[in-house]
């Protein structure tokens, strides 16, 4: 009797020895699949990383900080890329001071990748040139904008009119006063009424300034895309024409595209191609395109919409969001809350 009750105990102790073993098991492979799913998520981050995919990259390193909520490697990538990300929509919104602080917490993170404190450290070269820039034209202009004698430096003027506000999207705050001191500087030039006569399709009863803005727009419009704008048709449009859509298109944010589309609406022969009822179907879809395209500039440049996502959305769903009418600055509002609400990504 007392051996049975011995081979019952050592038989129970060998059932619990067994059990512990298999949930340590069952830990252990719980464990092992969470650090699988880490590393997966680092290193698929990574190479978003080296694809220049940072939208895509937050996306991983969220995901491998879920896996491990505490991994200081996992939060230091993440934040890195945060950092990258928030500088560059900073810089193209003319937060250019912000962008410089932004990105120099970014280098500063400690457990990060190399390969994004590399990129890191480029991007804050690159916004404290910008800001350099910046500082130096604010300057220049604000001084000019004092001058009462109409005696304004030629080289600060050349260089106010050689911006190119689609490059350099960082000095957008700017824009106001360079476009200010330009007006000036034009109405004292004595060359006024040379510049009135050098066309005949020129409006006479337009200022100089605003002849000589809407001889600068034709040559920026047809420059923009020379195979889609026709520069003769732009010569028979009216220079106040001309001056209203860019004022317009300026107001919106937008570039000499934008402003060659609100023309063609009035004027659709400076459209290439445009004569020929053969093309009519196709053109009016390429017209739809071209609005929808001005749309999701303007929210690009003003909301810091993601351009890519963007260019998911239909034309269609992108022209109905924008009606009634995008104008203002309500209406642009107005239309990036309405895409928001089925495309939350877009930021």
């Amino acid at each position: 009797m007392k051996k049975a009750y011995h081979w019952l105990e050592l038989l129970a102790v060998v059932g619990l020895v067994l059990v512990g073993l298999a949930a340590c098991g069952q830990k252990a492979a719980t464990t092992s699949s969470g650090d699988t799913g880490y590393k997966n998520s680092i290193n698929k981050g990574l190479d978003a990383v080296a694809e220049e995919k940072y939208s895509k990259a937050l996306t991983y390193f969220d995901n491998a900080l879920t896996q491990k909520p505490k991994d200081p490697k996992a939060k230091a990538y993440r934040d890195q890329t945060q950092a990258y990300i928030d500088t560059r929509s900073q810089l193209k919104a003319g937060e250019v001071q912000t962008a410089v602080t932004t990105v120099t917490a970014g280098v500063k993170i400690t457990n990060g990748a190399k390969s994004l404190t590399t990129k890191l450290s480029e991007l804050r070269k690159t916004a404290r040139d910008d800001l350099a820039e910046y500082q130096k034209l604010d300057k220049a202009v604000t001084a000019q904008l004092s001058v009462t004698d109409n005696n304004y430096d030629a080289d600060v003027i050349k260089q106010c009119e050689a911006i190119d506000w689609t490059k350099k999207p960082y000095l957008k705050k700017l824009k106001v006063n360079v476009n200010k001191l330009l007006k000036r500087a034009d109405q004292s030039s004595s060359a006024s009424s040379s510049m009135t006569d050098s066309s005949s399709s020129t409006d006479n009863k337009v200022s100089a300034t605003d002849h000589k803005e809407a001889v600068l727009m034709r040559k920026n419009i047809v420059q923009s895309d020379p195979g889609h704008w026709d520069s003769a048709a732009l010569e028979q449009v009216p220079d106040s024409v001309i001056v209203a859509a860019t004022n317009k298109s300026n107001e919106m944010g937008g570039d000499p595209g934008t402003t060659a589309n609100m023309i063609a609406k009035q004027y659709p022969n400076i459209k290439k191609n445009n004569s020929s009822d053969t093309d009519k179907s196709s053109s009016e879809s390429h017209s739809e395109q071209d609005d929808a395209n001005q749309v999701r500039q303007v929210l690009v440049g003003t909301q810091g919409f993601s351009k890519s996502v963007l260019a998911g959305i239909p034309d269609s769903e992108i022209l109905n969001a924008a009606k009634p009418d995008f104008m203002t600055n309500s209406d642009i509002a107005r239309t990036a809350g309405t895409l928001l609400k089925k495309s939350p990504n877009l930021k």
